[in-house]
Order: C-alpha cells, then sequence, then structure tokens
C-alpha cells in the first residue's frame, strides 16, 4: 500500500471515530476522572507552595490529553498519558517541598524521583501514610489494584497480552470496545490517584470536599476499620 492510501486510511479511521463516538469517549473519561478532578481542585485551591505548581498544570494537561487521544481512538498514547498523571501528581507531593531538589531538575534534568522512591518518602515523613494507604487498597473498587502497574505493562510490552501489533498506519486507531475499555480504566486510575492523595491529606478532612469524603467514609467495611483509618491522623 502506497504512503498516500496508507495516510488516507488513518485519516477516515480518525475520523470515523471522533465523528461517531468522540463526543461520548471524552464525556466518559470527564466522568470517570470525577475523583481525581475534585483533587486537584482542591489541590490548586489549598496546597499550591510556589515550588512545582507547574507539575499541577501539566497533570490537568494530561488529563485533556488522554480524553483527546481515546476521543481519536488513540489508546495506546492515551494509556502512555494516563500513566504520566500518576507520575507526576506523586513526583508533585514530593518536589512541591523541595524547591532546591526542583531547581536542580530544571537546570539539569537530573534528580526526577521514581515511583519507589517517592513512596518510601510518603511512608517516612507523612505520619499514618503506610496504614492509611492500606486500608484504602483493600478496599479498593478497582478491578486491578495497582492501576500504576498496569499501565507499565501495556507501555513496556511486557507480556504478548499487551504487545503492540500494527500491520498499517490505521491500525493504531483502535475499534469502539477498546476504546471503551480505556474509558473504564480511568476510573480506576481516578480511584488509585485518589486512594494516594487521602492519605496524604486525611488531616485535611474538614476541609475537602464532602463528596470525596463521602467516596472514602463508603468503602469503610466496619467500623472499626473507619476508626483505625482516621486514629492515624
Amino acid at each position: 500500500m502506497t504512503h498516500s492510501a496508507q495516510t488516507q486510511k488513518l485519516r477516515d479511521a480518525v475520523v470515523s471515530t471522533i465523528d461517531i463516538s468522540g463526543v461520548r469517549l471524552v464525556y466518559e473519561v470527564e466522568v470517570g476522572m470525577a475523583t481525581f478532578l475534585k483533587w486537584l481542585n482542591f489541590l490548586n485551591s489549598f496546597k499550591r507552595t510556589g515550588t512545582a505548581d507547574e507539575i499541577l498544570d501539566a497533570v490537568a494537561s494530561t488529563i485533556r490529553e488522554t480524553a483527546a487521544c481515546i476521543a481519536l481512538g488513540l489508546v495506546r498514547p492515551a494509556l502512555f498519558s494516563m500513566r504520566t498523571q500518576i507520575d507526576l501528581i506523586i513526583a508533585w507531593l514530593y518536589f512541591k517541598d523541595h524547591p532546591v531538589e526542583w531547581s536542580v531538575v530544571n537546570r539539569t534534568g537530573d534528580g526526577f524521583k521514581l515511583k519507589k522512591e517517592l513512596f518510601e518518602y510518603l511512608n517516612n515523613t507523612v505520619e499514618g501514610f503506610g496504614t492509611r494507604y492500606g486500608i484504602l487498597k483493600q478496599n479498593s473498587t478497582r478491578k486491578e489494584q495497582d492501576t500504576y502497574r498496569l499501565l507499565s505493562a501495556h507501555i513496556h510490552g511486557q507480556s504478548n497480552p499487551v504487545l503492540p501489533v500494527a500491520l498499517n498506519l490505521c491500525d493504531v486507531v483502535r475499534e469502539e470496545a477498546v476504546c471503551n475499555e480505556a474509558t473504564r480504566l480511568i476510573k480506576e486510575l481516578s480511584e488509585y490517584v485518589g486512594d494516594i492523595l487521602y492519605a496524604v491529606f486525611a488531616s485535611d478532612s474538614a476541609s475537602l470536599p464532602k463528596e470525596l469524603n463521602a467516596e472514602i467514609v463508603n468503602r469503610f467495611v466496619s467500623e472499626k476499620q473507619r476508626k483505625d483509618f482516621y486514629e492515624t491522623i
């Protein structure tokens, strides 16, 4: 097939996807991201420190990027964007309080923290973080508890089921069923990030939107579990 024919088929596939399902898919991304979006609003309103605030702006940008990619049928790029949201939000939890380290990253490109390092930092510096996060993880409603691990498997092509297969350019535009699967994963991502943020900012529960508090309380399976969670604050 010629380059002209390949690109025409790619264009047709993208146009067909966005014309038939684009509006619905963008809406479903927004609905799935509801928890994360509430958190972003809270963080932008009350937790910006003047250091690494641009990371929060970048998180909002990657959410838009995810919606755009899914609306175009570009599911694999959307998965990259989704994992970036996790990388950025947990990096912000560290760099917002470390202006020197943030300056070094921007000046040299070195010193950005890995997920493992960032979780160790939170466990060591945020009192009760590990206990609270553990309780929320036990009561997660998502299919895969470690959403980051799932996204990483797709990104790195770690096994046959997640290896990319594209014989023609238009094959990168996935069918509607796959796009729908991506929007369902959005909700799991939103809960995963929300659990991390709630474990960090549980002491701010009185100032959090009531919907975020209700989401957490509704997941406790017993009064003892609720008590154990809030006793760590």
